[in-house]
């Protein structure tokens, strides 16, 4: 069957657009080492000018490969990037604010809670790429010793999550890596019919919190260039790191993040220093909003959430999903709830740390307030190496799944339904066409 290929596409690895007829193939010959932009390891990218009659390109020494690179970066691509409309989803966050935690947690639940509730499959688009994720996935829920505590490793300035190219030669320049997720309709989906046209991919990036510091961007680590990129923007905000949810905290959990001496962090600087870097890559100017919805995770919900009340002052809902199926092959968000519960999250952050509001709406268009806890209990001291760590057997994330089945209940195309109110035109369209429209 033949495949359908998009006009252009963008790199996940530097953003890159390109035309299909670009795009550069791995060499598959153990003799082609080498490539320019990369490592003496790295077999050598070309521009094929043979194909077999299954598809396949041949290198220069013969051999057959089916491998793609980006004509820019000479990083390794997944096909479905020529194929399908692409979502760049990009995570800031300060130092131990559970960005991880948050991301590995998320992933897992949204293969449950997808393929359950909405008949959608969440799938790793290349497993190799997302290895760092399932790894963490593996030791939060597929941990065989229930009685094991853990600790996912802290994201690193360097490392494993970034991919280093010599677009000068004898200089590295550091690109985030990116996480990618194919999200399609299931068989049993009402339109399972047609999944072609319906799947996406999600890209995402887990960058080091000191990545977000001021000055901490720059042209040979470019690591958070993809905030310009991306089409919904999410920070996590750590409501422990803030001394004055601290002291409110103080009598109302005995978890260890709340300990005297624990870090605190300016968290409203980051948002700002956050959209400065959005506004400098995309052109826009100082004072512009940035035209793009940012959703501003408030991580640990289970320390702090019997703080936040409804309007009549009972103790909100922020446990129970604000999604269900539907009927039969379909799924149903709830974004008015999802939306009454950022009012309420707003309301409270303006009596407590009101400059974090005001950092997030001069920004950003539209800022949506979503409460998560990625583990849903407090993590315990090890003695033996004075880290916090994970009881894997009272893990239990609560809403984590909520920001992205949101954007999808947005801005999808027949994957999810909603209860959208006539106000919703006004929120805008801030997903790129040209990604975003399979039809």
């Amino acid at each position: 069957m033949s495949r359908k290929l998009k006009s252009s596409a963008v790199c996940p690895h530097c953003w890159h657009r390109f035309r299909p007829d670009q795009t550069l193939w791995v060499a598959a010959h153990p003799e082609l080492l080498g490539d320019r932009l990369l490592t003496p390891e790295d077999p050598v990218r070309f521009l094929p000018s043979r194909f077999t009659p299954a598809g396949e390109a041949i290198d220069p020494a013969g051999s057959k490969t089916r491998r793609l690179a980006c004509p820019n970066c000479h990083l390794e691509i997944p096909q479905l990037v020529l194929e399908c409309p692409m979502v760049i989803m990009s995570l800031a966050g300060s130092p131990s604010s559970g960005k991880s935690y948050f991301l590995a947690s998320a992933m897992w639940k949204l293969r449950e809670e997808l393929a359950r509730h909405f008949s959608v499959a969440f799938t790793d688009t290349d497993p190799a790429m997302n290895r760092a994720i399932t790894n963490n996935e593996g030791q939060l829920f597929l941990n065989e010793d229930q009685s094991a505590s853990v600790a996912i490793d802290k994201t690193e300035m360097e490392g494993a999550q970034y991919n280093s190219v010599q677009f000068d030669p004898g200089v590295a320049t550091m690109l985030a890596h990116p996480f990618i997720f194919t999200v399609r309709p299931s068989r049993d989906h009402v339109n399972g019919h047609a999944p072609h046209r319906l799947t996406q991919l999600f890209t995402l990036y887990d960058n080091a919190g000191e990545h977000f510091f001021p000055g901490a961007d720059t042209a040979r680590a470019p690591g958070t260039q993809h905030l310009a990129k991306a089409q919904v923007l999410m920070f996590v905000f750590d409501p422990t790191q803030d001394v004055r949810f601290r002291q409110r905290l103080a009598g109302v959990s005995g978890d260890p993040q709340l300990a005297p001496g624990a870090k605190t962090t300016r968290q409203d600087q980051l948002i700002v220093e956050m959209a400065r870097r959005v506004r400098m890559h995309a052109g826009l100017a100082p004072q512009d909003r940035v035209p793009k919805p940012l959703f501003v995770i408030l991580s640990k919900s289970d320390i702090w959430g019997p703080l936040l009340k409804d309007e009549d002052g009972t103790p909100m809902d922020i446990t129970t999903p604000p999604y269900a199926r539907e009927r039969a092959g379909l799924g149903r968000m709830s974004i008015k709830r999802v939306d009454r519960t950022s009012d309420r999250i707003r309301a409270l952050l303006c009596e407590v740390a009101p400059e974090l509001v005001s950092a997030a709406e001069d920004a950003f268009e539209r800022v949506i307030f979503i409460p998560v806890s990625a583990i849903g209990t407090s993590p315990v001291l090890d003695p033996a190496s004075g880290l916090l760590k994970v009881p894997v057997a009272r893990i239990a994330p609560r809403w984590v799944t909520v920001p992205f089945i949101y954007t999808l209940a947005r801005w999808s195309t027949h994957l999810v339904s909603s209860d959208k109110s006539e106000g919703d035109a006004s929120f805008g369209t801030p997903l790129d066409s040209t990604d975003m429209d399979p039809s």
